[in-house]
């Protein structure tokens, strides 16, 4: 009878520690931040997407679009990097760029033209990236006073839906855009539980102009792998050649 009763004891004490205890907001983004800052690589691929739908004189509605995707392998501590990036207008042809960034020289080419040089690599590793990582863990930063943070298996979940001034005003001032007061967010980032890495981040605003009869949607996405694994620079090829072709994804378009 003494050995039922210590075994319906014990289970209960087996499955409370076999079960994951969720951390306060604030020590999940002490462990973001720093994780984060001594990566010595990763890899993420982001999508930025503008879609503004806006009525004419005559009424009729028109639709234009503009849109970024990067594919990127980067190395923080070192400032290099390669990878790939589309842009497009929706009046305009898509152009493709290809960049391949060393600690003293930044190389890119867009639509398999020649390689152009640039002494001052900062200069492409900035438009490769679009937005670097940084950009996304201050994201998550300021959202988590406003958003709900939930464990959830091995990931921890940031969720905000809805409109908030003050969290307006801290969005459009990280990504120096201005501020309007029409404006409902749709946010959902993803960390991982064991590491804290950031793994993917979904970001929807939509700002409604009712004086101009007009709506503008940003999509921004980012996903995140890779983290310290990411493949090494190779030699810098021989850009003078017609034929050379630098290594300049993980994984293409």
């Amino acid at each position: 009878m003494k050995k039922i009763i210590l075994s319906a004891l014990l289970l209960p004490l087996f499955l409370l520690s076999a079960c994951t205890t969720a951390l306060p907001g604030e020590e999940v983004m002490q462990n973001l931040v720093n994780r984060s800052a001594d990566l010595e690589s990763y890899h993420q691929f982001v999508a930025l997407t503008t879609t503004t739908t806006k009525e004419d004189l005559t009424g009729a509605t028109v639709v234009s679009e503009q849109y970024t995707t990067a594919d990127a392998t980067l190395f923080p501590k070192e400032k290099t990097g390669y990878g790939k990036r589309i842009d497009k207008d929706s009046n305009y042809p898509a152009t493709k760029s290809e960049f391949y960034v060393t600690p003293e020289v930044g190389y890119s080419r867009t639509d398999n033209a020649d390689w152009t040089a640039y002494a001052t690599p900062d200069v492409p590793l900035a438009s490769l990236q679009v937005y670097p990582l940084e950009t996304f863990i201050e994201l998550t930063q300021i959202i988590e006073a406003y958003a709900t943070l939930e464990l959830e298996g091995d990931e921890y979940l940031l969720s905000f839906s809805g409109s908030d001034d003050a969290l307006n005003k801290e969005i459009n001032y990280l990504f120096q855009t201005f501020p309007s007061e029409q404006t409902d967010y749709d946010i959902q980032i993803h960390l991982d539980a064991k590491t804290f890495y950031l793994t993917a981040v979904s970001y929807r605003s939509t700002v409604t102009q009712a004086d101009q009869k007009s709506v503008i949607t940003t999509e921004l996405t980012g996903a995140f792998d890779l983290y310290n694994q990411a493949k090494k620079l190779k030699t810098v090829p021989d850009f003078d050649s017609a034929e050379s072709v630098a290594e300049t994804a993980d994984s293409s378009f």
